[in-house]
């Protein structure tokens, strides 16, 4: 990883000290969270399921090399009816094409890790940190945020250092998401090095579509206003530039629209119809078992006022849940503490120096926009469809980032800014007078000079 560090950044100390310790603490969650998964629930998780669909896949190419490839592009059902040796994912507990996927990814790696757990899960941590690492670097030099407040919007993010670094589906969703975000803004909003980056889009749709695509129905209309919002300021004329708005509006609600309309062929069990199935039929079970991390949400799913009303309980749970006298668990109370942080920062950045200028903030701003409108969808969407808070804490980690970017840019934008232009309205005042000497004696001089002649 020093080696990396080095062809990216040089020897900028700066940085490096952050990177040391994100890859720390990123390397200390992916070891603590396999123990406790292996040791303290008996190694009754997903992940050991994906290892051993990995270990699989890996005998099987090391038999068959040709097959490689084809393996790679195919679902679990064709591999199931096609593959030389007869296998079943169903040997190893792999029964749907996302889980598959992830045993792919980890087949890959296995061929260095030699069948080790763990060995496979630090690959995991590593590739998701790398992409950690570049978002971090990427919301630093396009959006000038500070440094400090980058890492801890990014790499220093408690539910990210933990769910995103283990062999889970999550690790290659947010990691893929986070790609696409940026690939996406080089191709549509900044264009730069647009041959990789379009390769980057083309690579990290498919991962986030077979893993979680729900993460896609949520990103992509609203990237679609971004990307029209922001290419609006290339528009000189103020006037021609304030009278597109109306149309940017109706562009970006027929894209969505278009999108939506279209959202159960394209994305099946994640449609909006099936997330609002699922819900209603998750509380159902909640209400009918005990479980020592349940929520449950008093709407009424088959009405359009009841799924309004669930609206904002569902971003609410996603965001600012579970409050710390709900649950005593040590994830849960973990998780609260983090809520707690957000709902703080959330009230704070919005109301301090005035509510109205948030809002003027939030309209001038495209990149908050977006941030917003991502997050309280996904929010709404796993905060009425998990009714678990041990789930919520690993499914809302793709909009958490986009989240804190949205108050750190509102930090910036009422604290740092005008603090700067009073410094530099400060550094003027003492210019000036420091100028005014040194012309006034300049003066003195020529005077003098000119009394001796």
């Amino acid at each position: 990883m020093n080696l990396y560090f080095k062809a990216k950044h040089g020897n900028n100390k700066k940085l490096k000290k952050y990177f040391n310790w994100a890859l720390y603490l990123k390397l200390f969650g992916c070891l603590s969270i396999s123990l406790i998964y292996q040791y303290y629930y008996n190694g009754a998780y997903d992940g050991v399921n994906y290892f051993r669909g990995a270990v699989m896949l890996t005998d099987y190419w090391m038999k068959h090399p040709s097959e490689v490839f084809t393996v790679l592009f195919q679902d679990l059902n064709t591999f199931n009816a096609t593959n030389l040796a007869g296998l079943k994912g169903d040997y190893v507990h792999i029964f749907a094409d996302t889980s598959f996927v992830v045993a792919k990814v980890g087949a890959i790696f296995n061929f260095v890790c030699f069948d080790s757990f763990l060995a496979i899960a630090i690959f995991f941590c590593i590739s998701a940190f790398v992409g950690l690492w570049s978002f971090f670097i990427f919301i630093i030099k396009e959006f000038g945020i500070p440094m400090k407040i980058a890492a801890y919007c990014t790499i220093f993010i408690p539910s990210v250092l933990i769910w995103d670094s283990g062999i889970f589906k999550d690790t290659i969703s947010f990691t893929a998401l986070l790609w696409l975000f940026m690939c996406s803004h080089y191709v549509l909003v900044k264009q730069r090095n647009l041959i990789q980056n379009v390769i980057g889009i083309l690579l990290s749709i498919p991962l986030i579509y077979f893993t979680k695509s729900y993460i896609v129905a949520a990103f992509i209309p609203f990237f679609i206003i971004y990307v029209i919002n922001s290419n609006k300021k290339r528009i000189k004329n103020p006037l021609i530039r304030y009278l597109s708005t109306p149309f940017i509006l109706i562009l970006g609600a027929g894209s969505m629209g278009l999108f939506l309309q279209n959202a159960d062929e394209l994305f099946g069990r994640y449609s909006v119809d099936q997330v609002l199935e699922t819900a209603a039929m998750t509380s159902y079970y909640i209400q009918e078992s005990v479980a020592g991390s349940a929520y449950t949400l008093e709407v009424d799913y088959s009405s359009p006022l009841g799924i309004l009303a669930a609206i904002p309980q569902g971003i609410n749970i996603s965001l600012f849940r579970p409050y710390p006298w709900e649950y005593l668990k040590p994830f849960i109370l973990f998780a609260s503490a983090e809520s707690m942080l957000f709902l703080y920062f959330t009230v704070y950045l919005l109301f301090k120096k005035g509510f109205g200028k948030s809002l003027s903030i939030i309209w001038n701003t495209p990149l908050i926009q977006f941030c917003l409108l991502f997050s309280f969808t996904f929010a709404f969407m796993v905060g009425i469809s998990s009714a678990n808070f041990g789930s919520l804490v690993r499914y809302k980690i793709p909009f958490m980032p986009f989240y804190l970017i949205f108050l750190a840019i509102l930090y910036k934008e009422k604290f740092l800014l005008p603090q700067q232009k009073i410094r530099a309205a400060k550094q003027r005042r003492t210019v000036r007078p420091a100028q005014a000497f040194t012309i006034s004696n300049r003066a003195a001089t020529f005077n003098n000079h000119s009394a001796a002649e």
